[in-house]
């Protein structure tokens, strides 16, 4: 998956849920800047860190990755 589109994807993940980056660094333990610069687009994260956010958001990380597959 390419930046921004990762990022915008996980920005509105984050929204659907209301949630602000602060209330997901607690769910995700993954700091505010990390989550910052994904959402910018000026990141592209390990997938594992990919697996967390999803995980905090409450995503199945094999459907997601599947989703955005068929979407590109």
């Amino acid at each position: 998956m390419q930046q921004p589109e990762l990022g915008i994807q996980l920005t509105a993940l984050r929204k659907g849920k209301n949630l602000t980056q602060e209330e997901l660094v607690e769910k995700s333990h993954v700091s505010v800047r990390t989550i910052q610069r994904i959402e910018a687009g000026e990141v592209l994260p390990r997938m594992s860190t990919v697996k967390i956010l999803l995980e905090a958001l409450g995503e199945d990380y094999e459907s997601f990755l599947t989703k955005q597959n068929m979407e590109t």
